[in-house]
């Protein structure tokens, strides 16, 4: 008898979230702030992407 294989989870349109600084979208964990103006920011979990740059 075969097992089924697991479905990886889609990611939605309201769950994706787009990393402010390098644009990439962001799979995992990430960090989060929201401005005095109320513009979310989503960023790589300890800021990774701008490392390398």
């Amino acid at each position: 008898m075969k097992k089924k294989k697991e479905e990886k989870k889609q990611v939605k349109a309201d769950d994706a979230k787009i990393c402010s600084l390098c644009g990439e979208l962001i799979v995992g964990d990430y960090d989060y702030v929201r401005t005095r103006r109320r513009t979310e920011m989503y960023f790589h979990k300890g800021m990774k992407c701008g490392k390398g740059k």
